[in-house]
């Protein structure tokens, strides 16, 4: 089945959909993007065509399914009207920016008969995939506590753009990346619901000597910058496993200091991972004596293994019509974890989260 694709977004995580969309047998039919040159840079780059409205995309007949990859203030009205004129839907993450956006999203996919995958990507990453098969065969038995870790030197995406001014985003580096390991860790370990939070916001790095390396994004001079760009929280599940989340847009510390993954502890052994390596290393006892064992993992390249794993699931879903599991409720469920952390960091204290 080939699912034909209007893409809602013509930026840089539209091309890398666009790459993934080619490798699994997709096609992208056309773009719209509200900054014209954008989507005609797409086109040009992709070979499709150009809209210049959303409704006129949502309304093409030659249009199967879309991936919304705008602003995230964009992604619930885009969902709901994608939906509700019959198209299956990848969401980019954050699903939407409150609770309440998303059970919007929620009730148009429960009215209709339509696909909601969220854009979780680090799920179809090889070491994850390993990773959860491992964790579901027993390797480390009953997990207790995960800390899950990603900090960028210089990486703030956008410095004066949508991507910093709250309004437009819902927040910093919590709702951009820190909801990426949110979602894998419930992922791999299925803890339960999530029951209480606590969070510590900084702003450190918006003045005007931030210098940016390896980013998206250029910055925008003058604009806004009123998120956080470190987060430390501690996230409690009904499992007893108690999840340290430590993620930055930018620090002072060095590259490569710290590394960016996962530690699961579990009470018949422990696993560390690079979502993006390819290799897992296993600790465990035997007879009282420490024993570890490295995992290699078959990569060709992580990062679009991923994203051709992502378009898998989807293209998947639409030919069963079985809701994927990176789906609506997975992204409502993140989105309540980073509301109560931020509602910790501004009345400084632990705060139960809201299901």
């Amino acid at each position: 089945m080939t699912v034909r694709i209007g893409m809602i977004g013509g930026g840089m995580i539209a091309r890398v959909h666009a790459k993934a969309i080619a490798e699994t047998g997709g096609r992208i039919v056309a773009v719209f993007d509200a900054v014209q040159t954008k989507a005609q840079s797409f086109a040009e780059e992709v070979g499709c065509e150009i809209e210049g409205s959303l409704e006129g995309l949502l309304r093409r007949d030659d249009v199967d399914a879309v991936v919304i990859a705008v602003p995230n203030d964009e992604h619930a009205p885009t969902a709901i009207a994608s939906i509700e004129h019959g198209k299956h839907v990848l969401l980019e993450k954050p699903m939407a920016t409150s609770l309440d956006a998303c059970d919007a999203v929620l009730a148009a996919r429960d009215n209709s008969d339509r696909i909601l995958q969220l854009g979780f990507v680090c799920r179809y990453a090889p070491a994850s995939v390993a990773a959860r098969r491992l964790i579901a065969d027993g390797a480390i038995g009953s997990i207790h506590h995960v800390r899950a870790t990603l900090l960028r030197q210089r990486g703030i995406p956008g410095l004066g753009g949508w991507f910093t001014q709250k309004t437009r985003s819902g927040g910093g580096c919590l709702i951009d990346i820190g909801v990426h390991l949110i979602d894998l860790v419930q992922f791999l370990t299925e803890p339960g619901r999530a029951k209480r939070a606590s969070g510590h916001c900084s702003s450190l790095f918006g003045g005007d000597s931030y210098v940016y390396d390896d980013m998206w994004s250029e910055p925008h001079p003058g604009g806004v910058f009123d998120v956080e760009d470190s987060i430390r929280a501690t996230v409690h599940f009904a499992s007893g496993l108690r999840l340290d989340l430590d993620v930055a847009w930018a620090t002072h510390l060095p590259e490569g200091v710290v590394s960016d993954g996962i530690v699961l502890q579990g009470d018949l052994g422990a696993m560390s991972l690079d979502i993006w390596g390819d290799e897992l290393l296993l600790g465990w006892a035997e007879e009282g004596r420490p024993e570890r064992r490295v995992e290699s993992i078959d990569v060709s390249d992580a990062w679009d293994d991923a994203f051709v794993g992502e378009h898998r699931a989807f293209a998947e879903a639409i030919d069963t019509r079985q809701q994927p599991v990176a789906g609506g409720e997975a992204g409502r469920s993140v989105q309540a974890i980073v509301e109560a952390i931020y509602e910790s960091d501004r009345r400084k204290k632990e705060v139960a989260i809201v299901n």
